[in-house]
């Protein structure tokens, strides 16, 4: 496991790439204290180890799809997994959480048109093996988009709360 220190050294990159993401290694070594050649070996270790991601993430109204809808879903006993492969699978499904409570996924798509999203629930989602109760929920307005969560952390610098989860930073399922 890393050192605490490390993981703030790499934890500075990430804050600092978060402002500003098109920056290039020499200007982000200078603003962390650390050489060129060592930014650029800790970031490809991020990237390799999952703890880092670049993406262009384009608006889903602006590429056709303005419709945002979740599906809220119950599974049959034994066939969440199942479930979750073949919905994360689905063109329309961007992203797929096995939750806690009433549902067992949450399965968030964007269609491109009312009617789209409509056929996909009952034509599609309703008749995968496993579903046993679907709900659908639309919706109206994004007021923060999921990825920004770690823009208002490097403003704030609020790392107590977001960067501390008490077990070993990067582990699947240490998130908060």
């Amino acid at each position: 496991m890393a050192s605490k220190g490390s993981i703030e050294k790499d934890r500075s990159i990430i804050r600092e790439l978060v402002q500003d993401p098109r920056q290039t290694n020499v200007a982000l070594a200078a603003k962390v204290g650390l050489s060129e050649g060592s930014v650029r070996r800790r970031m490809e270790r991020l990237v390799a180890d999952g703890q880092l991601q670049f993406a262009a993430i384009p608006s889903a109204a602006f590429m056709g799809r303005p419709v945002h809808t979740l599906f809220e879903i119950q599974s049959a006993p034994g066939s969440t997994e199942q479930l979750i492969d073949k919905l994360a699978g689905m063109p329309e499904i961007a992203y797929v959480y096995h939750v806690t409570g009433q549902f067992d996924v949450i399965a968030v798509g964007y269609f491109a048109s009312s009617n789209a999203m409509r056929r996909f629930w009952t034509e599609r989602l309703g008749h995968l093996d496993g579903v046993m109760e679907s709900r659908s929920v639309m919706v109206l307005r994004v007021a923060k988009r999921a990825h920004e969560w770690a823009r208002d952390i490097a403003v704030t610098g609020d790392e107590d709360s977001a960067w501390d989860t008490g077990s070993d930073p990067g582990m699947p399922g240490s998130e908060v």
